[in-house]
């Protein structure tokens, strides 16, 4: 038996096929304008660390607490309302205005659940983690969307049931 692909699809940042499914969603602009600075935040601690240090003597709390965070985004809505496509279509807005090239946008695939052997989804979970980690590096941007990620969470606890059973 084959083993499953992890991902979907692994590619590299900043995509032209990314920019041309960006102009046919609607209300893609509005969407980015709101969650835009939020993101960069998130993704530029440190950049608000020296800011903290500079213009505040690092006495701002509130930045502590923003370094804190993982930079983790979580997409909610109706099946087939674009959230898929919005996240990667911003994933590549955000790499393309920081002007990195050299990002990749992993896609985690549903078929990471596994075959249904015991702990076999959590080692496939470990593994496209170890992958996205290392494809980063120190100085690399990584970008993993984890699509249907409650139906994960419901796998794991059938697995977990049945286990127990």
């Amino acid at each position: 038996m084959s083993q499953p692909t992890i991902f979907d699809s692994e590619v590299p940042l900043p995509d032209e096929g990314l920019i041309r499914r960006e102009k046919t969603l609607l209300g893609f602009t509005d969407r980015y304008a709101r969650v835009h600075d939020q993101l960069r935040l998130l993704l530029n601690v440190g950049a608000l660390s020296d800011w903290n240090r500079k213009y505040h003597g690092s006495k701002l709390g509130i930045c502590d607490l923003v370094a804190e965070q993982y930079p983790l985004v979580i997409f909610h809505g109706d099946v087939g309302t674009g959230k898929t496509a919005t996240a990667e279509c911003i994933a590549n807005c955000l790499v393309a205005e920081a002007r990195s090239s050299d990002s990749m946008l992993f896609k985690l695939s549903n078929r990471v659940r596994g075959s249904g052997m015991v702990g076999e989804m959590g080692t496939l979970i470990t593994d496209a983690f170890r992958k996205v980690t290392v494809a980063a590096g120190k100085s690399r941007r990584a970008i993993l969307i984890i699509d249907e990620g409650d139906s994960l969470a419901t796998a794991e606890a059938v697995d977990v049931t049945d286990f127990a059973k």
